[in-house]
């Protein structure tokens, strides 16, 4: 592994008199990757590396037309797994098959298998995930609910939590007693759909059969309405507020991942907080997220060596890896990279984090469950997001479910369509 890293992160001098050639690199975090490039262009100063960030909510439209438009100005992109298989079928993205063992050699299975479309990596794992139980431990201990334990072992069910969050709320030691960060978000709610008994959503040998009217959903719905209707949960804040709302002790417990850690930290709140592993549905299984942005190299750049040195530096290489991390504080792929990565939680928070690289490496060998791999994945995401919104707005959920699988069932008609025309 150490030759092989070697080779990733080898530095290059540009020509004398010649000047560097510029990449770019398209992604939705804008300031996370300053660090990364900054190292990479130290090292490569043949190379120069331009970023070009666009909000959250329009990293998806903005790929799509730039990439279905043959743009050759895009080098490198930021790729959310689920989305993968689309961009795929659509021939977005170079297929870095030559790249197989290199990428065995230094990353997670999980964080491979995340990038993998026909037993092929169409892009290089970054980052992944998980979800974790933040809490307010004054708000707790004020309205008497017990303090939760920092391992697996001590795991709450979603009855426990919700019980100490209504708890908070009557005796009023915080604005409300639960929030969500992904408010909305399939991503957030999939590990609770699953461990209530119900599926993905998406079923069938090619994931284009929607199922997100069953019995289990619709149990989900309700469970999911009445965190909102009962005024538990916040109902009129996005999630770009969330962790901010937590920060200045409006939440008992609040459920994040990693990425909120350092804004906790800093706030307030210091040192009156803690976390405690993701809650799970008594009698069903425990279910975590996994999976977070990787690197692709768009099929269209006409600079893809110089792209893939980039790409490969910024997922690979232990050092390139944790200035990419060190922002955004999400676990690295990269296995090397792992122990500066709970390093710098530690010197962020080291009482609430002491246990948190045990709790990681639990969740993703034993409870990980990746997001459904699919060419309609994007329409089946951006119609559950909606119909999510809908039930926290108090919608009825039988409506809300029909009308969002009747939907479906003709957009992913229609991508069975055009994946069968690929």
């Amino acid at each position: 592994m150490v030759a092989a890293l070697a080779v990733v992160a080898g530095c290059a001098a540009a020509p004398a008199g010649d000047a560097p050639e510029t990449i770019v690199f398209l992604n939705p975090h804008a300031g996370a990757y300053d660090d990364v490039v900054a190292e990479f262009e130290a090292r490569n100063p043949d190379i120069r590396v331009e970023q070009q960030s666009v909000p959250f909510d329009q990293m998806v439209s903005q790929t799509q037309a730039r990439l279905a438009s043959g743009d050759t100005s895009v080098d490198v992109v930021s790729v959310d797994p689920p989305r993968l298989a689309g961009m795929v079928t659509q021939g977005f993205l170079t297929d870095e098959s030559a790249s197989a063992d290199l990428l065995e050699s230094t990353s997670s299975q999980v964080g491979i298998n995340s990038v993998t479309v026909d037993d092929r990596p169409w892009a290089y794992p970054l980052w992944t995930s998980d979800a974790f139980l933040f809490y307010n431990r004054d708000a707790l201990t004020r309205a008497g609910v017990p303090i939760p334990g920092p391992s697996d072992a001590d795991r709450l069910t979603w009855d426990q939590v919700l019980d100490g969050a209504r708890t908070v709320a009557e005796a009023d030691t915080a604005r409300y007693g639960f929030g969500i960060d992904q408010v909305d978000r399939y991503y957030a709610l999939q590990p609770i759909l699953e461990s209530m008994g119900a599926g993905p959503g998406l079923e069938g040998p090619d994931s284009l059969t929607a199922a997100v009217d069953t019995p289990e959903w619709k149990r989900f719905g309700a469970w999911y309405r009445d965190l909102y209707t009962d005024g538990l949960a916040p109902r009129g804040v996005d999630p770009g507020q969330m962790a901010d709302l937590f920060a200045s002790g409006g939440l008992g417990f609040y459920l994040s991942g990693a990425s909120s850690i350092t804004k906790i930290a800093e706030s307030d709140l210091a040192g009156n907080w803690g976390i405690a592993p993701a809650p799970y549905v008594a009698g069903g299984p425990v279910v975590t997220p996994t999976d977070s942005w990787g690197v692709g190299i768009s099929a269209y750049s006409e600079k893809q060596d110089a792209a893939r040195r980039f790409a490969q530096f910024m997922t690979l290489d232990p050092e390139g890896v944790s200035a990419a991390s060190r922002t955004m504080n999400l676990p690295p792929v990269a296995t090397a990279a792992m122990p500066a990565y709970l390093d710098h939680l530690a010197e962020v928070a080291p009482a609430e984090t002491a246990g948190i690289g045990d709790l990681l490496e639990i969740d993703l060998e034993r409870h990980a469950r990746h997001r459904p791999t699919s060419v309609g994945y994007v329409q089946f995401e951006t119609t559950l997001n909606r119909a999510f919104t809908d039930l926290r707005n108090g919608g009825d959920v039988d409506s809300v479910l029909a009308t969002a699988q009747d939907t479906l069932v003709r957009q992913l008609d229609r991508q069975r369509e055009l994946a069968g025309d690929h």
